[in-house]
């Protein structure tokens, strides 16, 4: 017997950089799909590159067009995952089976920038139209959702997004997938850090990610029991500024610290600009500082440490995968609603709901900020 093409489909993709809870979040929507509402899910590889490039391959095609349906068909599940010239696969359960915990996506992810061209945006919809997708769920970061609201102004197509980034930037939603696990893993970064610390009486600059919100170094400072957090919000560092965040620290060393954890956020700028990573700009400036004379600890030593990629991978946290989860839940339930509303997935008091496209910023995670910058000074101080 010849396999069919779905009816009806909703497709999922991911969109620029991974975070994890994509997996736990591809395998709740596809399970909800199969499951509980009947429909089959696509699953679209390495994002808005993989849709565009498969829309100029049956672009006015009927005979191509044809040829993949077939494609779709007869490559289900892992046998999909596992072709390389399929873009576009007809997820099943076994395809979803043991990934809830990896890193990553297993679909891949992937920036794609001749998506911000409205005539490639076209394809994609058509492209959309005759596999009979009714709903596309897009899973990413801030560029990600503004692709997804293109294409929900120009089309019929319920477009679903989802925000998936460790630097939780996104000011609509108290949490974004892949945040919790981050977080975790810059905590366990700086347990490492904290042994050489003690060990050579060091103060070590590590550069977290987050683009130009402070929130993934602040919560991971808070957690960690980092001595000093430096974050994007209050603006550039001066070298006056350097000099008391030095001084500062060397204060606390005369009271009896051994040691200093300084976390520095990637968002963060200076006056003058720097080229440098942050980390570095920030070990020059505090040990010109240490070694000035009469300096009370001239000895004493900075090393600098950018984290980087490191914050995006690793095991997904169970906080993670239970996000993952209740956005895959919404996710469908909006899909479903005889509305037709699009919009956003968001955490918000500990309910998510789905919040328009170009939704204003939450006045809460501001204060949440401060009243968290706050509570790191008063813990941290010594």
């Amino acid at each position: 017997m010849i396999p069919s093409y779905p009816e009806q489909a909703v497709a999922v993709l991911f969109s620029g950089g991974d975070s994890p809870g994509m997996n736990a979040f591809l395998r709740a929507i596809v399970r909800l799909g199969l499951n509980r509402e009947k429909i089959a899910v696509l699953g679209i590889r390495h994002g808005y590159r993989g849709l565009a490039r498969t829309a100029r391959t049956v672009k006015g095609d009927g005979e191509a067009l044809v040829r993949l349906k077939h494609a779709i068909a007869t490559h289900t599940g892992r046998a999909g995952l596992i072709n390389e010239q399929l873009d576009i696969i007809q997820m099943d359960h076994a395809s979803v089976s043991g990934i809830m915990g990896k890193g990553g996506t297993i679909l891949g992810s992937a920036r794609c920038l001749e998506f911000h061209r409205k005539e490639v945006r076209e394809e994609v919809i058509q492209l959309l139209k005759d596999l009979n997708v009714r709903a596309l769920v897009v899973v990413g970061g801030d560029g990600s959702l503004t692709g997804a609201r293109l294409l929900a102004e120009e089309s019929d197509l319920r477009v679903i997004g989802v925000p998936g980034t460790i630097d939780n930037d996104l000011q609509f939603t108290d949490m974004a997938l892949g945040v919790d696990t981050a977080v975790n893993t810059l905590v366990w970064a700086v347990d490492h850090f904290i042994d050489t610390a003690r060990s050579h009486r060091r103060v070590m600059v590590l550069e977290t990610m987050g683009r130009e919100s402070g929130d993934l170094a602040r919560m991971a400072g808070l957690a960690s029991g980092a001595e000093m957090i430096i974050t994007p919000e209050p603006g550039a560092l001066t070298d006056e500024d350097m000099k008391n965040l030095a001084a500062k620290i060397e204060g606390a060393m005369t009271r009896g610290r051994g040691h200093a954890i300084v976390l520095v956020a990637e968002g963060v700028q200076f006056d003058p600009p720097q080229k440098r990573n942050r980390a570095y700009v920030l070990m020059d400036a505090f040990q010109q500082y240490f070694q000035r004379p009469g300096a009370p600890f001239p000895d004493l030593e900075v090393r600098p440490s950018v984290l980087g990629h490191l914050q995006r991978g690793g095991h997904t946290t169970p906080q993670d995968c239970i996000l993952a989860a209740r956005f895959a839940d919404c996710a469908w339930k909006t899909i479903l609603d005889a509305s037709g509303k699009n919009g956003i997935t968001a955490l918000r008091k500990n309910v998510v709901e789905i919040v328009p496209y170009g939704a204003p910023d939450m006045p809460e995670r501001e204060v949440f900020s401060r009243e968290m910058d706050q509570l790191h000074e008063d813990l941290s101080s010594w």
